[in-house]
């Protein structure tokens, strides 16, 4: 991942919405749109909760988004390189466990660049919508 996308769009929205604040404590997610993987062009949503609706501007849309239901979830610690071991781990429970996806992952970024100099410390969480099969 591009580590520079992520505070460009955010001083995108700060310059068109300089009285928009984030929730604290913080809570930022990104929403895979592929159905699959994909090495580049891949269509995510990058979302992160704020204090109140904002002008759009470009790519930058204000919305609410919807509640998963359930989810299969899983702490990833370390660089985001090997989210692949983690997928992989998730997807295999989700089968093992009698559920399926019924919906795009989502990667919640706990610790990241913003706030841990060493990549092994990273703590993301990988959510994957699910629900039991009949």
């Amino acid at each position: 991942m591009d580590t520079d996308i992520i505070p460009a769009l955010g001083e995108e929205v700060k310059k068109a919405n300089p009285n928009i604040e984030c929730l604290v404590p913080p809570y930022c997610f990104i929403i895979y749109h592929d159905g699959e993987y994909k090495d580049k062009d891949i269509d995510i949503e990058y979302c992160e909760a704020v204090t109140a609706f904002g002008k759009d501007t470009g790519g930058i849309v204000f919305k609410k988004v919807d509640r998963i239901p359930e989810a299969a979830c899983l702490y990833h610690k370390g660089p985001y390189g090997t989210f692949g071991f983690s997928y992989a781990y998730l997807f295999k429970w989700i089968e093992d466990n009698n559920y399926t996806p019924v919906g795009p992952p989502r990667e919640s970024y706990i610790d990241g660049i913003w706030n841990k100099k060493d990549e092994n410390d990273w703590l993301t969480e990988l959510q994957v919508p699910v629900m039991k099969k009949k």
